[in-house]
């Protein structure tokens, strides 16, 4: 270790910190002699200390570096480059909008796109999109959006309150709650869609039929299953078509999901499920009875059991198992459709994000009832959904 190669052909070296210390006591002592004091206190051992912390430090920057060339580990722009190799990209934050915003003052009062305004109560800030005059009645119709990104919250009747001062501009109301915009996706489901989207730009394989529908804007998680025989057949519990596909699938617009599976399927294969939609092939012109189903959403309770000390309990528990539910743990999938209700699965998560609770008891329901310890089994048709709410906390 001497010529301190921590990156060579076979990876990244990451040595134990011992290691690295014995090596640099080894070369102060060969420089100044086996008798050299090395004690902490010393001048010397001091010195010896802060090379050790600045080795270490080299080895674990150059392996964290090197992991971003690893796209089930990358994160960030790193990320980002490597998916857009296969056409991929991380779904944006966007901005909440409030539609049909009434704006009130005196006829002929120039209102200009970035004026803004404010919720009552939280304070946050919406600007207007385009320029509005009042007319003759008093009043102009525009479109706001909120000043940050996410899901910024404001209900009917709350944008009321003028920040940006505009003579002859006397009042703002918003008749309907805003749209609300959503967060950056984060690098855990990006790492995870990645993975769901690789054969994106494929057709007619699984994987490509898979790939095209998680790049659909909205969609969530979903089921696929296929019939390659000549003859009906029942999977999973699904009687589908001679040759045909399945696909049950959460989130997404119909129209996009039905233009997906068009897309990408095999020359001649048919579809099953309940939902219908009628799509033209943009090529043809032909129109297509597109058909899927919709997750049936199953209603879920939790309550947990737990031991802690020095830790608000109340808090990080529920907050831990809805992170497993939307899928920003590790590793963790979450409440997709045709994954079962885990109660061992939900105390990993909370043991996840704090090691020092100890979780004695989860137990699931989907009436708030009737409790079990047992996995609450969803079927391909199916989707599990909870809520904060839902989410029980008992303290022993």
């Amino acid at each position: 270790m001497a010529s301190f190669q921590y990156i060579t052909p076979t990876g990244v070296i990451v040595p134990d910190t011992a290691d690295i210390q014995a090596e640099v006591i080894s070369e102060w002592k060969a420089a100044f002699g086996q008798d050299l004091d090395i004690g902490p206190e010393t001048p010397q051992g001091v010195m010896i200390t802060a090379e050790v912390e600045a080795r270490d430090n080299v080895a674990r920057n150059n392996a964290d570096l090197a992991n971003q060339i690893n796209p089930d580990l990358a994160g960030g722009v790193f990320l980002d480059a490597i998916w857009s190799l296969t056409a991929g990209g991380r779904i944006a934050a966007t901005r909440s909008t409030l539609q049909g915003v009434v704006l009130t003052g005196q006829a002929g009062t120039v209102i200009r796109s970035g004026a803004r305004a404010s919720v009552e109560g939280s304070g946050e800030l919406f600007e207007l999109t385009s320029t509005v005059i009042i007319g003759t009645g008093q009043q102009a119709v525009g479109v706001f959006r909120s000043v940050e990104y996410g899901p910024i919250k404001a209900g009917a009747g709350q944008l009321r309150n003028i920040v940006t001062g505009v003579l002859g501009w006397e009042s703002v109301l918003n008749p309907a709650a805003a749209v609300e915009g959503r967060l950056q996706e984060s690098d855990t489901a990006a790492r995870r869609r990645r993975r769901q989207t690789l054969a994106l730009q494929s057709v007619a394989l699984p994987e490509a039929i898979t790939s095209r529908l998680y790049n659909t804007e909205g969609v969530k998680s979903l089921a696929f299953r296929e019939n390659i025989e000549s003859t009906p057949q029942t999977i999973d519990g699904v009687l589908m078509k001679p040759h045909s596909v399945y696909v049950c699938i959460d989130g997404g617009t119909d129209a996009d999901i039905a233009a997906a599976l068009l897309a990408t399927k095999s020359l001649g294969a048919g579809w099953n499920g309940a939902l219908t939609v009628e799509t033209v092939d943009a090529a043809s012109g032909q129109s297509y009875p597109v058909q899927f189903d919709r997750a049936e959403v199953i209603p879920t309770f939790i309550r947990v059991t737990a031991v802690f000390n020095n830790v608000d309990g109340q808090t990080i528990i529920p907050n831990a198992i809805m992170a497993y539910v939307d899928g920003e743990l590790e590793g963790d999938a979450g409440f997709v459709v045709g994954n079962d209700v885990s109660p061992f699965e939900l105390a990993g998560a909370v043991n996840q994000v704090e090691p020092r609770i100890f979780v004695r008891l989860v137990e699931v329901s989907t009436d708030g009832v009737t409790w079990q310890t047992g996995i609450i089994p969803i079927s391909i048709q199916q989707k599990a959904q909870t809520s904060i709410s839902s989410i029980q906390v008992i303290r022993i």
